[in-house]
């Protein structure tokens, strides 16, 4: 005879049980049946109408809405502060640019000066010219560009978008480097941060800067001005020596460096990608910054109007350390000017 099972949810535990719920394993008498069907029942039909809440949200799409909703009011802000970090700037620029202006204003009211006395005196040969007309180049590129000491800087470090804020460097501090030269056709202006060719005629000049280069990593502004695109003029760096006397002649040193019609020197540094390369070539006005690495023995520029970029690794028994910043200018009106000049590391 088998054990009788009693309903679980009796309270008079003598009730027997006449139904048992595979679900729940629970036993139940006829009127707890139904109850717990019931029950099952009312179950099933709140996870049906939460399932037609889950669907409406899927199908009224609310969750992208507010997804897009949140990058609207990110772009916004965004907006607001890209907007306010621009004004900031600009309000800068034109403090800095009042005062550049009176720094012009004043070179040239000297210049003025100087041609009003040569035109009363008639004292004055082609040299004065063509010095004359690189200086008014040089005020007319201070006007375009505002002084060099000022520098517009991206922080990259940012996220998504880079804060911009403008620098303002002493030009005594930037500018430890200065030109020299022996050769009669070259003048200088600027403290001796510009090197003009005023001729008489077009020969061949050498300028050289005054710092040596030892170790480290350094960086040098050159804005290079060209009469025209038919002659040669280059930038690079000498060893310290290197007699100023063998520049253009058979030497045991090399100078290394780029020349405004693209070629490499030394030639034997050349690539063959070298050969159809064009950045410089048929362009009279270039903005470079020529970088010295002394530990790794090598140099590149980059070129800031075309974002172009050059290296030569530097044979150091042809180049021995310390280096020196080597000019070479020909054509009468070619000039270089220094802009900044800083050690990076």
């Amino acid at each position: 005879m088998s054990a009788i099972t009693f309903c679980t949810l009796c309270e008079n535990k003598g009730v027997s049980g006449i139904f048992r719920c595979e679900g729940c394993s629970q036993t139940f008498c006829l009127q707890h049946t139904n109850e717990h069907r019931q029950y099952l029942t009312h179950q099933l039909k709140e996870i049906m109408l939460e399932n037609e809440a889950i669907f409406k949200c899927f199908t009224d799409n609310k969750q992208s809405s507010l997804l897009f909703d949140q990058i609207n009011q990110w772009e916004k802000d965004s907006i607001v502060k890209v907007q306010q970090t621009a004004q900031n700037a600009r309000l800068q620029i034109q403090q800095f640019s009042q005062v550049q202006k009176e720094q012009t204003k004043e070179k040239f009211s000297q210049i003025n000066k100087q041609l009003e006395e040569a035109r009363q005196t008639q004292k004055y040969l082609e040299k004065d010219l063509y010095r004359w007309k690189i200086l008014l180049e040089q005020l007319q590129y201070d006007l375009c560009m505002l002084s060099p000491s000022i520098i517009l800087h991206q922080d990259h470090s940012q996220g998504l978008i880079n804060n911009i804020f403008i620098l303002k460097k002493d030009q005594q501090s930037i500018l430890n480097e200065k030109l020299i030269s022996s050769s009669t056709e070259i003048y200088f202006d600027d403290n001796h941060h510009v090197a003009m060719h005023c001729g008489p005629c077009r020969a061949p000049a050498h300028v050289i800067g005054t710092q040596e280069y030892s170790s480290g990593q350094h960086q040098i502004r050159l804005f290079i001005s060209k009469s025209t695109d038919e002659f040669i003029l280059s930038f690079n760096i000498m060893s310290k020596l290197m007699p100023m006397s063998t520049i253009s002649s058979d030497s045991q040193y090399l100078t290394y460096g780029w020349q405004s019609n693209d070629c490499v020197n030394p030639f034997h540094c050349s690539l063959a990608s070298d050969k159809h390369f064009q950045d410089l070539r048929g362009k009279t006005k270039f903005h470079i910054k020529l970088f010295m690495d002394c530990d790794q023995q090598k140099i590149s520029y980059f070129n800031e109007k075309t974002k172009q970029t050059r290296e030569i690794n530097v044979d150091i028994q042809k180049c021995p350390l310390p280096w020196k910043l080597l000019l070479y200018l020909y054509d009468i009106g070619d000039s270089v000017r220094l802009l900044s000049s800083c050690q990076l590391s």
